[in-house]
Formats: C-alpha cells, structure tokens, sequence
C-alpha cells in the first residue's frame, strides 16, 4: 500500500487492494499520522508510540508516530493510517470526578461502500469523559492512564485498517468494548487469533 501525502489531500490504495494481495509482503514499517484538531494539545507522543509498538511488536510491525503539520508536502510513506483527533486530547486542567452521560463510540474507523480506508478519528473529549470514572486517576498517574487509553483505543481502529475487516474478537484490545480499568491500567494485547492475522498480512501466507 502507498500513500502519498499532499497538500490537502491522500492518495489512497483502498483496503479491497489489500484483499485481493493478502499474500503480498508488506513493509514491517507504520507511520502513524496524528492530526490534532486542537492546535495546541500538548500530547506527548513517546509514550503513545511505546504503548502502541509494545502491542503491534509480536507482529512484526514497527510503529513510527508523526503530527500531520511536520510532514513535508508529498511525502511517500508505503503503510499509513491517519487519525484526526478531536477535541482535547489532555486531562489537564480538567476537575477530577467530572460527570457526563454522553454516550457514543471513542473512536471510528472510516469505509466507504463497506470498504475500510486508513483514516480514523478518535473523540478526546469523550475518551476524557471515560477516564474521569477511573477514582484511582490521579495527578501524574492520572495524565498517564490518560495517555494509555488514547494509545490503546488507537491500536483498536489500526487493527481494523490493517485487517481490512470489521470483525470484534472475544478478548485483548479488539473486542467491541473495554471498560475504564482496561483501556488505562495493566497489559493489554492483540489476542492470538489477530496477531496471526497480522503477521499474515505481513509475511503472506506461505511464509
């Protein structure tokens, strides 16, 4: 997969390229593109980059982060997932113990005609509404429990990119939901049956 990055736009191989080449092998390495709608977030991105390569690092594939504003007009990169990010995406300066029943997804994968493109976006806002129902998140710890779950519901929507497939699994970082305790506190993976698949994607099916 290639994709080209512009000045206003990408240049896209849709995900139906990737099924007809599943045994294709592709570059070990992902660029990971975030965008910020807030222009000033603070969001410091080697910790995202550490949680993020510690769950794709049984499939072989190495993580690499980048803000949108640093890259260079028409710069090519063979695999990239791109996120918006909207909202705030920092608990800082925020009340602890802050309530909302606002519901809905915290993060989204786009498709088009059932096709999933490698453009997702995640909902800050309503990730922090989440973590304030953590009691145990506070101060440092707080910020990065935070910086955890931004990572993990990320590696959530790449799976989905990079699988081509809108299937949930059972368990691990892919199931349909996670709760406040598994989005920020102690090890979560990929399970088993998507790592195979990743490193199918990777390596084709006769390696």
């Amino acid at each position: 997969m290639r994709l080209i990055v512009g000045c206003c736009c990408l240049s896209v191989l849709l995900c139906q390229i990737g099924h007809a080449s599943t045994s294709k092998k592709i570059d070990s390495s992902l660029t990971v593109l975030l965008d910020f709608q807030d222009r000033h977030a603070a969001v410091p991105l080697k910790p995202l980059e550490r949680e993020l390569q510690g769950m794709f690092s049984d499939a072989h594939i190495h993580v690499n982060l980048k803000l949108k504003n640093t890259v260079r007009d028409y710069t090519e990169f063979k695999e990239l997932v791109v996120f918006k990010l909207k909202g705030h995406c920092t608990l800082d300066n925020l009340p602890i113990g802050a309530i909302s029943d606002e519901r809905g997804p915290l993060a989204m994968t786009y498709s088009v005609d059932g096709e999933i493109l490698p453009f997702g976006e995640v909902e800050c806002d309503r990730l922090q509404r989440t973590m304030q129902g953590n009691p145990h998140a506070t101060g440092l710890f707080r910020q990065s429990a935070f910086n955890t779950a931004l990572a993990r519901v990320m590696a959530h929507e790449i799976y989905h990119m990079l699988a081509c497939s809108n299937v949930h699994t059972k368990s691990g970082v892919t199931k349909e939901s996670l709760s406040t305790h598994e989005l920020s506190s102690g090890a979560l993976s990929f399970p088993p049956e998507v790592k195979r698949q990743l490193l199918i994607k990777e390596n084709g099916p006769n390696r």
